[in-house]
C-alpha cells in the first residue's frame, strides 16, 4: 500500500475541497483495513497512530468496546447516517443507560438501564465474537451479561451490536455462506414505544400490530408530516381572559389512556396535578386508570378572529387538564 500523508484524505471526484477522515496525533505511514473491520495507521515504526475501534459512532463489532464516559449515537434514519436523536452511554459510576440526545444524565430522562452502578471503576461495554454483549469492570470482572454468547463463530459468522434509528439497540447475526440479510438476534427491548424522543412534542406514541406510531393530541396538527420527531402544534389559539365582558366556550376532549411518568399533568388515582405545555414523552399504556382531558377553545362562527388560519405562525396556549 503506498504511504499517505500525516492527514489521511478522501478526494472524490466531484469533490474540490479534501475531505478529512481522520486527525491523528502522529504522522501516518500507511493504512490497513483488518479482517475485524478495524480502520488502522501507522506510522513509519508500524506502531498505531489511530484506528476506527477507538472511535464507534452507533455500531460495536466483536473485539470492540466502548470505553467509561464513552456514548453511541443512533443514526437518523436506515438511509441518513448522520447523528439521529437517541444515545448509549457507558457511564463513569458504571451503569450502561440510554438517553434522548441533549438530556441530562439522570434518571428522569433514561429509558434503559442496566443498574450496574457501583459495580467498579472503568467499566467497559465489550462484544465478543460469539455474540457476547457484557460489561466488565477494571479488575477484568464480568459484571453484567448482556446477551449470553455462545453463538456459532464458523467461518463466516458475523455479529455486530448497533443502536437503530428507533432508539433500540440490537445484536445481528449474518451469514456470509448463506448470502442471508443481517437478523436480530437480541434487542434491549420489544415495546417500540419505550424510547423517550421518538415522537415528538406534544405527541404521543401508540403500538399498532408492535409497530410505533406518533399521534397528536386534540386539535394538534404534525409540524412535518413524515418526520414524526418534529411534534405537533396547536391548530387553534387560547381565548384571553382580559374581556370580562364576553363569554367564550370550551371543550374537554379525552385522550386515550396514557402513561402518567410521562405526561406534564396527569391524575394518578389520588393526587390532579396541571401543568404547562409542551407534552413530551407521552405514550399510550395498557392496565393504568388515567384519563387525560384536553381542555381547547371552541371557535366562534364566522368571524372568530382568534382561529388559527392555514400557514398562520400563530401558535396557540391550551390549558391542559389531565383528571
Amino acid at each position: 500500500m503506498p504511504p499517505c500523508s500525516s492527514q489521511v484524505t478522501a478526494l472524490p471526484c466531484q469533490q474540490q475541497k479534501p475531505n478529512y477522515l481522520v486527525k491523528s496525533s502522529g504522522s501516518a505511514s500507511y493504512a490497513s483495513m483488518l479482517d475485524s473491520g478495524n480502520f488502522v495507521l501507522y506510522n513509519s515504526s508500524r506502531e498505531i497512530v489511530w484506528q476506527s475501534f477507538d472511535h464507534p459512532t452507533d455500531t460495536l463489532l466483536p473485539g470492540q468496546r466502548l470505553l467509561s464516559g464513552g456514548e453511541l449515537f443512533s443514526a437518523k434514519s436506515e438511509a441518513d447516517h448522520s447523528t439521529g436523536i437517541f444515545r448509549l452511554k457507558m457511564q463513569n459510576d458504571g451503569n450502561l443507560v440510554q438517553y434522548p440526545v441533549y438530556t441530562p444524565d439522570t434518571s428522569a430522562y433514561s429509558f434503559y438501564s442496566s443498574f450496574t452502578d457501583g459495580k467498579g471503576e472503568n467499566v467497559t461495554l465489550n462484544l465478543g465474537a460469539d455474540g457476547h454483549l457484557y460489561l466488565l469492570n477494571s479488575t477484568g470482572s464480568n459484571i453484567l451479561n448482556i446477551t449470553d454468547g455462545g453463538l456459532p463463530t464458523d467461518e463466516g459468522k458475523l455479529y455486530l451490536m448497533r443502536i437503530d434509528a428507533d432508539g433500540i439497540f440490537r445484536l445481528y447475526s449474518h451469514d456470509l455462506k448463506k448470502k442471508a440479510i443481517w437478523s436480530v438476534v437480541w434487542e434491549s427491548t420489544k415495546d417500540k414505544c419505550v424510547p423517550k424522543g421518538l415522537c415528538g412534542l406534544n405527541s404521543y406514541c401508540v403500538l399498532i400490530d408492535l409497530q410505533a406510531d406518533c399521534r397528536c393530541l386534540p386539535r394538534f396538527e404534525s409540524v412535518n408530516q413524515g418526520n414524526q420527531t418534529s411534534g405537533c402544534e396547536g391548530n387553534f389559539v387560547a381565548d384571553a381572559c382580559k374581556n370580562r365582558n364576553e363569554n367564550f366556550t370550551y371543550t374537554m376532549e379525552e385522550l386515550e389512556t396514557q402513561h402518567g411518568k410521562m405526561f406534564p399533568a396527569f391524575f394518578d388515582g389520588t393526587n390532579c396535578r396541571k401543568q404547562r405545555l409542551p407534552l413530551r414523552y407521552g405514550r399510550r399504556a395498557n392496565g393504568t386508570s388515567n384519563i387525560a382531558l384536553i381542555k381547547v377553545g371552541v371557535p366562534k362562527p364566522d368571524t372568530d378572529r382568534r382561529i388559527v388560519q392555514p400557514g398562520s405562525k400563530k401558535k396557540g396556549r391550551p390549558d391542559i387538564l389531565i383528571i
